[in-house]
This record gives structure tokens, C-alpha cells and sequence, in this order.
């Protein structure tokens, strides 16, 4: 009798921790279910304008350097208000987005690690991370916004793209007609903000912000500026 309540108590034992396993796996795999091929292909995307060094990890620095030659193309210093602002919100994607994914702490990410990462704190909670992205979407429409008449003309997108993540002009022409959803040849803080929002959070496979970093595998262009 003993042997056998022992023998059950294992048996459940060992049952538990396969149920456990299989729940671990599940909880696992729907997390990982969440990114799809639309967004595994435009995170990537992001990734390789990020890694201009080509060593397959990005860094903080990395999303500065973009900001700074957005900055740079405009003449606008890095000390300036609306250089600061570019430069906290650039950090904020960093901090709110990122950074949880460098688990040995020497500050890089690989391309894995941002898929999974961005998934975790965009995709689960897509009205949390919109309310952040705001934020950031708001400091680039600004400092693309040349003449300040609080519109982005093409010129002014393309010139943003090219600096910003390496898209050649014709690419760039091509995105802004598929944002400028008026067709008015001007793009408005709220299509700008639709923008961010679609490239980061849609999974729907035609939106017109999925090629917003440029279309996938087309050149990404050497960066400009400083």
C-alpha cells in the first residue's frame, strides 16, 4: 500500500509538471504567434537601417545616430529645443521598447531579440504603445516639417527618409503617395501619426505604412550627415 501511494504520488507529481510544461510551452508559443510574417519582415527592416556597422546588433547609439543626421540634414543643432526633443524621444523608443531585451547588459540587441522584444511591449498592447509612439511620431513630424507650416510636403518626406533609414528618393516618392491619403501632396500630423502606428503595430499585409522604412529588400542607402 505505501509503495503504491508512493508510486501515485509520483505519477501525479510528474503529471503536474507535464501540465505545467505544456502550459509554459503554450503561453510560450501564442506569445511568439503574435508576430507574424508582416511584422517579423518589417522589424527586420528596421533592424538593418539601424545597423549601419553591419555586425548583426544595434545599439542606443544606433537610433541617436539616426536622429542626428535627421537633425544634421535640417542644420538643426543637437543642443537646440527641437534637437533635444528628437533626441529624448529617439530614447524613449530605446527605453519603452527595447532595452529590455539586452539580458547581459553590454547594450546590444540582435535582430532576434527586437522582433521578440517589439512584440512583447508593442503588440500585446497596442493602445499603450500607440500613447508612447505618439510621442515619438510628434518630434519627427516636427523636425521634418521644414517651412513649419504644419504639413510635410514631399520634398520634405523624402529628404526625412533618406537621412532618417537609408531610402532612395524614388522609393520615398512612392511611400508618401501611399500615405497622403487626401492626395492633397501634403501629409498632416494625423497621417504622419497613422504612419508610425501602422508600421509598428498593423499586422494587415497591405497597409500603406508597412514599407515606411522601405519597401523589404529594396537598398538601404549609406547614411548622410552626422
Amino acid at each position: 500500500m505505501r509503495r503504491s501511494t508512493k508510486a501515485l504520488a509520483v505519477g501525479s507529481a510528474a503529471t503536474a509538471i507535464a501540465a505545467g510544461a505544456a502550459i509554459l510551452i503554450v503561453a510560450r508559443s501564442k506569445r511568439r504567434a503574435r508576430l507574424g510574417r508582416v511584422h517579423r519582415n518589417k522589424f527586420d527592416r528596421w533592424f538593418d537601417t539601424l545597423d549601419v556597422e553591419g555586425n548583426e546588433y544595434i545599439t542606443e547609439e544606433n537610433l541617436r545616430q539616426a536622429a542626428d543626421r535627421v537633425l544634421a540634414a535640417r542644420g538643426v543643432p543637437v543642443e537646440s529645443p527641437m534637437g533635444i526633443e528628437l533626441r529624448e524621444a529617439t530614447a524613449r523608443l530605446w527605453t519603452d521598447f527595447i532595452a529590455s531585451a539586452d539580458s547581459t547588459g553590454d547594450g546590444r540587441v540582435g535582430r532576434k531579440e527586437l522582433r521578440n522584444i517589439l512584440a512583447e511591449n508593442m503588440l500585446t498592447d497596442r493602445i499603450a504603445a500607440g500613447a508612447k509612439l505618439a510621442t515619438v511620431a510628434d518630434a519627427y513630424f516636427a523636425i521634418t516639417d521644414a517651412d513649419g507650416d504644419g504639413l510635410i510636403s514631399s520634398g520634405e518626406f523624402v529628404q526625412l527618409l533618406r537621412n532618417w533609414n537609408g531610402v532612395d528618393y524614388r522609393e520615398s516618392h512612392r511611400i508618401f503617395e501611399q500615405l497622403d491619403a487626401d492626395h492633397d501632396n501634403r501629409i498632416t500630423p494625423e497621417e504622419w501619426r497613422k504612419a508610425i502606428f501602422g508600421f509598428f503595430l498593423s499586422p494587415e499585409r497591405d497597409h500603406p505604412a508597412n514599407d515606411l522604412m522601405g519597401k523589404i529588400g529594396s537598398p538601404i542607402l549609406a547614411p548622410t550627415g552626422s
